[in-house]
């Protein structure tokens, strides 16, 4: 894959030579922060361009450019422009174009578009370090930022709550603040996007052990043996339809998603009468070997339910109705003023 000069002029540059409707281009001034350039277009006129040049191209670093009024186009430079930054740079009517190959610009008699090219500079867009598999202290951070979303912390207190690093919970709120998501003020952090937060979390999250189960029983009575088995000590709550029916009652389930502790398979194999089949379940457990995935579940109606977090990001892994389910779900049991009381 070419890898893109990261050079603000050559980048400009390497964008513009290809187009026909361009007959000229040249540099008039170019500083640390942005730059300047003149457009001869192939029709006889001319158009000046302006670029805010960024190291790194977040939302809230986008959010608060605005286009220079002494060019007749505004454009934002950077090594990587998300979907995200590049929505905002079109709200506020400028253009953009990364290092990576994607840009957009759409002015006067002049449109040109290139997207889905790959960040090739990962450094600088980071959102499988917080919301990865492997990254189960910055889950349980999150968790914590949406279980009541207008709840505001301190740092310290939010380490102290999650049981992890000062220096990790800076972490998360950097990110989360570059993305929009959340404000630091003296108060301390608060989420002011949950609902754009949780989607891309969505997006990067996969259940990674299943197996697929049957039983006999009719699904409430297989749901009251689960509950059973959670009073005995087993570590299982119901998720998917099944746990977002208990928040939000707006669709029809045939199938059970549970979650369950690795170690605790046999043991609820043994209580419930379940078995693995290799067709046809009617039972999807969910394994994990961790706690993230029990953070704030709770017990709704005598049923242990996932927590609303980790309901709507398995809702939004299920064909059908999920992503309607979980949306209810994002509605009903986390965008609240404060956190729900059963």
């Amino acid at each position: 894959m070419k890898r893109y000069d990261p050079n603000p002029e050559t980048v400009l540059r390497n964008l513009l030579s290809n187009v026909t409707a361009i007959q000229a281009f040249r540099i008039t001034q170019e500083t640390t922060q942005d730059l300047r350039g003149e457009l001869t277009l192939s029709c006889g006129e001319s158009l000046t361009i302006a670029a805010h040049l960024l190291a790194r191209a977040t939302p809230k670093a986008v959010s608060a450019l605005t286009p220079f009024s002494d060019a007749d186009y505004t454009v934002v430079l950077a090594p990587y422009v998300s979907e995200a930054s590049a929505t905002l740079c079109g709200d506020a009517g400028m253009g953009f174009a990364d290092y990576s190959g994607n840009c957009l610009i759409n002015c006067t008699r002049l449109y040109i578009s290139k997207q889905g090219n790959p960040n090739q500079f990962p450094a600088d867009y980071r959102p499988k370090s917080v919301f990865g598999p492997s990254a189960p202290v910055t889950s349980r951070i999150l968790r914590a930022l949406l279980q009541d979303v207008s709840k505001v912390w301190r740092v310290k207190d939010l380490s102290m709550e999650v049981g992890c690093s000062i220096g990790m919970v800076s972490h998360v709120k950097t990110f989360l603040c570059d993305q929009n998501w959340a404000v630091q003020d003296r108060d301390g952090l608060r989420l002011t996007d949950p609902k754009s937060l949780l989607e891309v979390w969505s997006k990067q999250y996969s259940v990674e052990r299943t197996i697929p189960c049957y039983t006999l029983d009719p699904l409430p009575v297989f749901e009251a043996k689960c509950f059973q088995a959670y009073q005995d000590g087993i570590q299982v709550c119901l998720t998917g339809f099944a746990g977002g029916v208990r928040y939000a009652p707006v669709v029809r389930y045939h199938k059970a998603h549970i979650w369950i502790h690795s170690k605790d398979v046999p043991a609820f194999f043994q209580k419930t009468g379940c078995k693995e089949v290799d067709s046809g379940p009617n039972v999807i457990l969910y394994l994990t070997p961790g706690e993230e995935v029990f953070q704030g579940s709770r017990t709704i109606r005598n049923s242990r339910v996932a927590s609303p977090v980790q309901v709507y990001l398995d809702c939004m892994q299920l064909e059908g109705r999920g992503e309607d389910m979980a949306d209810a779900v994002l509605a009903k049991a986390i965008q609240r003023s404060s956190e729900m009381q059963f």
